[in-house]
């Protein structure tokens, strides 16, 4: 029994991972937060991280503080704050709505099958073009946009061409739809 209660151990957000999602989203993800869950990645490419429906979030062993599940994920290393980003950002998406899982089974499929790299997007240095980037891309890019600006902002260089992402996904829609030089801009 104690095997199969392995198999499926799960925890939820410890309070640095808490403190996490606030800062980069917000209040966005307030009501998600009490039920968003850990797992630990077994199956398939344990390398990679994935989520589910129902605030599941799958991590690989490396991402944990002396590869310990129990303890926080290492979220001071910009590449795994950026993959938990990433996989928090599908959180975000469906609470707005979108269907995650469907969207990204098929461009993953797609990816296999000889199509293009899903993640792949566009980068220029304009908040603007960025943010309208960020509106009309599909699931994965919008994720990976995501983490390549938290990426940025934990290792210390924040870019400004994320900065109207970053208001648009705290819900800070006054910023994330603020012309250049104004008030609202600047706050």
């Amino acid at each position: 029994m104690s095997a199969m209660v392995d198999w499926f151990w799960r925890r939820p957000l410890l309070p640095l991972e808490r403190a996490f999602v606030r800062r980069h989203f917000g209040a966005t993800l307030d009501a998600q937060l009490p039920g968003l869950r850990i797992y630990l990645r077994r199956v398939g490419d344990t390398r990679r991280a994935l989520s589910f429906n129902g605030g599941r979030i799958s991590m690989p062993r490396s991402c944990f503080v002396a590869g310990d599940p129990r303890q926080p994920l290492r979220l001071a290393q910009p590449q795994i704050a950026g993959v938990f980003a990433h996989e928090l950002l599908h959180q975000w998406q469906r609470v707005q709505g979108q269907a995650v899982t469907r969207q990204a089974f098929w461009l993953q499929l797609r990816q296999l099958c000889g199509g293009h790299n899903p993640y792949a997007y566009a980068r220029c240095s304009d908040a603007q073009v960025m943010h309208d980037t960020f509106l009309q891309a599909q699931v994965e890019q919008q994720g990976q946009m995501w983490e390549d600006h938290v990426r940025a902002c934990v290792a210390g260089a924040p870019a400004a061409e994320f900065a109207r992402i970053a208001a648009h996904v705290r819900g800070d829609r006054a910023t994330a739809g603020a012309a250049p030089g104004d008030a609202a801009s600047r706050a």
